[in-house]
């Protein structure tokens, strides 16, 4: 799969909250990076599934609306707006950059 088919893939399974489909994309050194200050928020595949576990747990309604993507080779960059997220009514308006290695998500930096 080409880098922009592995994040479509990905928000696929996060729309379907499909665990097992979600986890297979994502490499075992997987982090997501805050950008402006380069917080490791979320550190390996194990705390990664963690994540997405509770998160699909607790969000039967939870969406992602993609409004714009940047391919640039191996780095793929959202605008999005996730919906449902623990609950929540008003949309999550985020931009979030993938970077995929050996055909495996490697990072998400949040901006």
């Amino acid at each position: 799969m080409s880098p922009s088919e592995i994040v479509t893939t990905q928000i696929e399974a996060y729309n379907k909250r499909d665990l097992k489909g979600n986890m297979e994309l994502f490499s075992e050194n997987f982090q997501i990076i805050q950008f402006h200050d380069k917080f490791v928020l979320v550190d390996g595949k194990d705390a990664c599934k963690k994540m997405y576990k509770d998160l699909f747990d607790n969000s039967p309604n939870l969406k992602a609306e993609i409004i714009n993507r940047i391919n640039y080779g191996n780095i793929i960059i959202l605008h999005e707006v996730i919906y449902g997220r623990y609950g929540q009514k008003e949309g999550l308006d985020q931009l979030i950059m993938f970077e995929i290695i050996e055909n495996k998500i490697e990072r998400i930096y949040k901006f």
